[in-house]
């Protein structure tokens, strides 16, 4: 028996058929359905395609890919998605590409950034949400090279390697978000590692939760970026801040505090500083009280900032420190504190020093202990001192 190739159908025919009144589902305007497609997953665009002859190849046009592995088996995803980029038509616009899987594979996840970059691809997230890791390698750097890409996002626990000849070419790239992503160099390379300051564009830079090999120091240079995130880093290396115009900074329960900021932060107004206390050595716990005066006096133009317990329990330890220096935070509005000070705190030495630049000034605090029973959470009193 020989089996009949399936029917190709134009869609510019389609559309001047006559259509049924009745036929509202034929009836909807292109705009409609691409809408109605940006709120389902690929394997759910497909299928509506048998609802109208109109709609059979609308989802080869479709600019919003959203790839989810939960309907599939895991033999079965890998096959669909490739017969579904293979179909799909080549000149189409891509505006995001949304890639969730519990069971990444590597084969995979390249295939995804290739079609991606070969392509007019706008957006693109690739997210491994499993806590469990599955990391069997890597990809270089330089799979990454598109002049239309504007935000990445990659939540994954692959490496990438960043060869001395090839790195990313991402030229557009607005806001770049990288979560327990591995930076690996080669044995052959400096201990440095430059990842940025070829994105002339970027503007929002978030790194949570990732891992540094054999890098003794991590540049963040840009002369754009407004905001930076940096959380839970597993690092032992320096990170050198260059950023000029950054309004907007978090440096978030760090393992080391190791950072050296060496433009003027004329344009910094939000800092969230948070950092973790362990049971150091006096001397250690007074080097880390002392850089920390010295980076607040970096970021001297803050109006508001933001400060967990740990970091006040290391600066109420050396009350000495804080009378010996003034507060470099002339513009200081609002000091927020997330967390109910322990007793061994005293707050109101936290408060003198952080008004100490200008003496005169007046403040007032505000205490929202119902916060805790609001976010279930019984260790959050917000606490907000307002500087006037």
């Amino acid at each position: 028996m020989v089996k009949r190739k399936p029917m190709i159908v134009d869609d510019i025919n389609i559309d001047k058929e006559p259509m049924d009144n009745n036929d509202r589902i034929t009836r909807l305007p292109n705009d409609v359905i691409h809408y109605m497609y940006s709120l389902m997953d690929t394997r759910s665009i497909v299928q509506s395609s048998a609802l109208s002859r109109r709609w059979i190849h609308k989802w080869r046009s479709h600019p919003y890919l959203n790839f989810e592995t939960l309907p599939f088996t895991n033999k079965k995803f890998p096959k669909f998605m490739h017969r579904f980029l293979s179909n799909r038509k080549n000149d189409a616009e891509i505006v995001t590409i949304d890639f969730r899987s519990t069971s990444i594979r590597l084969s995979l996840l390249k295939e995804v950034i290739s079609y991606a970059m070969s392509h007019i691809t706008q957006k693109i997230n690739i997210e491994y949400p499993s806590l469990i890791l599955t990391r069997r390698g890597g990809f270089d750097l330089s799979l990454f090279r598109s002049h239309f890409l504007q935000d990445l996002c990659l939540n994954i626990d692959f490496e990438l390697f960043k060869t001395p000849n090839l790195t990313w070419d991402l030229p557009v790239l607005t806001t770049l978000h990288l979560e327990r992503v591995s930076f690996m160099l080669y044995p052959t390379d400096n201990k440095s590692l430059d990842l940025f300051s070829t994105f002339s564009n970027l503007k929002n830079l978030v790194l949570v939760n990732c891992q540094l090999w054999r890098v003794n120091t991590f540049y963040i240079t840009s002369s754009k970026l407004e905001n930076l995130r940096l959380n839970v880093f597993h690092h032992s290396c320096q990170f050198v801040i260059s950023a000029p115009k950054l309004s907007s900074f978090t440096y978030d329960r760090m393992d080391h505090l190791c950072l050296l900021l060496t433009s003027d932060f004329n344009s910094l107004e939000n800092v969230v500083f948070r950092t973790i206390y362990d049971n150091r050595s006096i001397g250690e716990q007074q080097k880390n009280v002392e850089f920390m005066i010295n980076i607040f006096h970096q970021m001297c133009n803050t109006k508001f900032l933001t400060l967990n317990t740990a970091t006040l329990k290391f600066l109420s330890s050396f009350p000495e420190l804080l009378e010996s220096k003034v507060s470099p935070f002339v513009r200081l509005q609002t000091l927020t504190l997330n967390e109910m000070p322990p007793s061994s705190v005293d707050l109101a030495d936290i408060i003198s020093y952080f008004r100490s630049c200008v003496p005169d000034r007046l403040f007032f605090v505000e205490y929202y202990p119902e916060l805790s029973s609001i976010l279930d959470m019984k260790s959050i009193e917000k606490i907000i001192i307002r500087f006037s």
